[in-house]
């Protein structure tokens, strides 16, 4: 546990450092929690919660521009205790309207550690409407499982400061025992209080697997600090791309 209080601390650390030395940085830390209860055919179901120290630079790399954003997820699971470290960086590059780039990220825990990487993109839809997909690839070696995933997010800002999103998205996992099928499905909202910098966020989320008998349902509320600019210009800047973690939904897990 004290390591990875001196890992977050340091991530955050970094984090403050790098806004602090440059004008064109843009982004968040913020703190959630979140409820989730678990059903598996023939086993029965479990619940957990968690809580979530997280952030998000973004940066300018040359002509490229760059996000890292990185978590420390603590859970609790009737009485199992697990501690997850993620970070996934992007590199991008603008387009008329929007901006396309890949991106590349780990998962590690006491038991599971997961790598993977894709290909994502962002497009205005409109003056006040996003679209943003990603594509890609991840294997947990541990649990020898491959995946491969798709996701697309849907954000609409009724204000610069106020935005409603929804998401859909489709995986497919490969292990010694076969393949699997499923689906993600959620929505969430983040509202930026007048004259501050803080928001508040909260979220529902669904993966569904019918091949493993999974259904899994998530809630969460969490408080953010965002630095640099209102939420749309957070979004516009490309500093609220997907993970790993997003993309599989914890299926890998």
């Amino acid at each position: 546990m004290t390591k990875t209080l001196l890992a977050t601390t340091a991530a955050f650390a970094l984090l403050a450092s790098a806004t602090a030395a440059g004008a064109q940085t843009i982004g968040h830390v913020g703190a959630n929690y979140g409820r989730s209860n678990v059903e598996i055919d023939g086993l029965g179901d479990a619940d957990a919660d968690a809580g979530q120290l997280e952030g998000a630079i973004r940066f300018d790399a040359g002509s490229l521009g760059a996000l890292i954003e990185g978590a420390a997820t603590f859970s609790d699971s009737d009485g199992d205790d697990e501690t997850t470290l993620s970070a996934t960086g992007h590199l991008n590059t603008t387009i008329s309207g929007g901006l396309i780039g890949g991106f590349v990220g780990v998962d590690h825990s006491d038991d599971v550690d997961v790598v993977g990487g894709g290909v994502e993109g962002q497009f205005a839809l409109g003056a006040s409407t996003t679209l943003y997909g990603q594509l890609g690839y991840a294997n947990a070696d541990d649990l020898n499982v491959d995946g491969w995933a798709v996701r697309a997010e849907l954000r609409h800002f009724y204000t610069d400061n106020f935005v409603v999103k929804g998401s859909l998205g489709a995986l497919t996992l490969d292990s010694d025992f076969g393949d699997a099928d499923g689906w993600t499905a959620g929505v969430g909202a983040e509202y930026q209080f007048a004259g501050t910098p803080w928001s508040v966020t909260g979220a529902y989320e669904h993966l569904n697997s019918d091949d493993l008998g999974l259904d899994a349902n998530t809630f969460r509320i969490g408080l953010r600090y965002t630095f640099g600019g209102t939420l749309k210009a957070r979004n516009d800047a490309g500093a609220d791309l997907g993970s790993v973690s997003n993309l599989f939904g914890g299926a890998l897990r």
